[in-house]
């Protein structure tokens, strides 16, 4: 039976006309670019190459374990524009292949997490147009590995990737399968009570041997985002720090190797914790880490402290342990995010600048990580009787019926003390005393610990009355000022300080005293571009998997 294994809904998602319209225009100049530039070679990516199945999972009616697919482009991971999208390096129609017949009868396997595939019994062909840079934005999608009443321990299987494409090469990939070999699942781990930014967590890590055999070695891997650190160095470890690049990719990977043999059913424990130190702005960073058979990849720094061992635990539960082991945290670390107005005068026909302003106040960083990197979003109305002639290169109109409505984005991740300034040039069409133009961030989400500066305004020729709220001091500019052609500083490279104090008016300065103001992350969306005639570059917006 054909069946479809549609593209995840999110950013990779190309919807209703649009799609056609990419698969009319831009797959065509698609084609035309592949046949004019020089041969790819991609290799085809795999979470994992090897995967035990456990019996005691599938008796249990628990999942087995689930590999992410997909290919390595040319070049670093991209980073997304002010509004999350990102660009591919090459548009050019290309196939690519998921064959497990190798595993039929001896286990399950579940295609249907492959995007945009079509699938027959165990062979999914997907069809793609885009190459990316790096691997993030070339996921295919996921296979699903779970033993049955069929599966008896020892077999063996291999899943089959590979591809061909215009003007591309592609590397296969292989996927080993045993069933019932040894299986090592992590313990969980829970934050601890009143943990802070700062703080140290002494994390008790361990594993037990849920498989049908007996492991040979034992390799922990632990990765821990940017807000987390290392500071204890142990011998039998290896250390790799990623600190340029995107915030998203930066922090440390841990790489520590077990000899030994360990039995099935029974579970270890390192002979110490692991103390993992967090920075005074951490925020929902992430301490990935798990136990596994497979060598280690090598690289990385040797450290210089004393050796970890394992331990045996008993009378371990198989409860507290799972495939997946991940902690967030700290959780509680509090953010402020604050907007900045502006008050402006002119006589009608003038064109004024409003120079709105965005602020981190801290003392956490947006990390985004599990959003991977969507903008905040926040909306701007025009003041009566203005027209806006220039917005900021980030901010665009709310939709087509209300043209005095404004959306603004600004990139995340996103360190403390950071700012954005967003200049909007305005015509008075009519003077009205006092008119005001409100700018705020959306309620529902994640809280903000001072809600009284999440909104501002644009005032266009107030009294002493009219306080434009945030930092400004309700004089205005009188439309002097830089051009606006940028979209605003900041982002994870730093920016402007600016913000100010605010202003202590008769009115309070600001509108917004109520409920929380939060963070909007935006939507999917791809977005056509026209450049000249014929010419189709396809948006997609930023995301990632995790």
């Amino acid at each position: 039976m054909n069946t479809s294994a549609g593209r995840r809904l999110g950013p990779r998602t190309a919807v209703g006309l649009l799609a056609t319209a990419v698969l009319l225009t831009g797959g065509l100049a698609g084609t035309a670019q592949a046949e004019d530039e020089a041969p790819l070679t991609l290799p085809i990516t795999a979470s994992r190459s090897q995967v035990n199945l456990d019996l005691a999972d599938h008796a249990e009616g628990m999942q087995g374990p689930e590999v992410t697919v997909g290919f390595k482009g040319p070049g670093e991971e991209p980073e997304p524009d002010d509004e999350g999208v990102i660009y591919p390096v090459r548009n050019a129609s290309f196939k690519v292949t998921v064959d497990a017949s190798d595993l039929e009868g001896i286990a399950s396997v579940d295609l249907s997490g492959l995007y945009k595939c079509d699938v027959e019994d165990l062979v999914a062909v997907c069809d793609g147009w885009e190459v990316y840079a790096g691997e993030v934005y070339n996921e295919l999608g996921s296979i699903q590995f779970n033993a049955n009443s069929r599966s008896e321990s020892g077999e063996t299987g291999t899943v089959r990737i590979t591809g061909e494409g215009e003007n591309l090469t592609f590397a296969p990939k292989d996927i080993e399968v045993l069933v019932g070999g040894a299986t090592y699942k992590g313990r969980t781990l829970t934050e601890p009570k009143g943990f802070e930014a700062g703080d140290t967590l002494q994390a008790p890590l361990a594993f037990r041997n849920a498989g049908g055999q007996d492991g040979q070695g034992a390799v922990l891997k632990v990765h821990g985002s940017h807000g987390l650190l290392f500071e204890e160095r142990y011998k039998n470890c290896t250390y790799t720090e990623t600190t340029t690049g995107s915030l998203l990719r930066q922090g440390t990977d841990v790489v520590c190797e077990f000899p030994g043999t360990f039995k099935a059913g029974t579970a270890y424990e390192l002979s110490a914790p692991m103390a993992v130190g967090t920075r005074d702005y951490a925020a929902f960073d992430i301490l990935t880490y798990g136990f596994s058979t497979r060598p280690a990849d090598g690289g990385g720094t040797p450290g210089d402290g004393p050796a970890l061992t394992l331990r045996e635990v008993p009378g371990a539960d198989a409860g507290d342990y799972a495939t997946y082991t991940e902690l967030d945290f700290p959780t509680g670390t509090p953010i402020d995010l604050e907007l900045t107005g502006a008050s402006v005068k002119g006589a009608k026909g003038d064109t004024v600048k409003a120079g709105l302003g965005f602020r981190n106040n801290g003392p956490a960083w947006i990390s985004s990580l599990r959003s991977g990197g969507e903008p905040i979003r926040f909306t701007v109305g025009t003041p009566e009787g203005t027209t806006v002639t220039k917005a900021p290169a980030n901010c665009r109109q709310a939709n087509v019926e209300d043209k005095g409505e404004y959306l603004c984005s600004v990139a995340t991740p996103m360190l403390p003390d950071v700012s954005f300034d967003l200049p909007f040039e305005l015509r008075i069409d009519k003077v009205v005393p006092g008119a005001k133009g409100k700018a705020a961030l959306p309620q529902g989400g994640l809280p903000d610990s001072e809600p009284s500066n999440d909104t501002a305004w644009i005032v266009v020729n107030g009294t002493g009355d009219d306080a434009p709220g945030g930092g400004d001091d309700g004089q205005g500019d009188d439309g002097q000022g830089d051009d606006g052609d940028t979209a605003g500083t900041g982002g994870e490279n730093g920016g402007t300080q600016g913000g100010g104090e605010n202003d202590e008016d008769a009115e309070g300065g600001l509108a917004s005293t109520g409920a929380g103001a939060t963070l909007l992350i935006g939507g999917s969306a791809l977005v056509l571009v026209a450049l000249g005639a014929g010419i189709h570059l396809l948006r997609r917006r930023a995301t990632r998997t995790v």
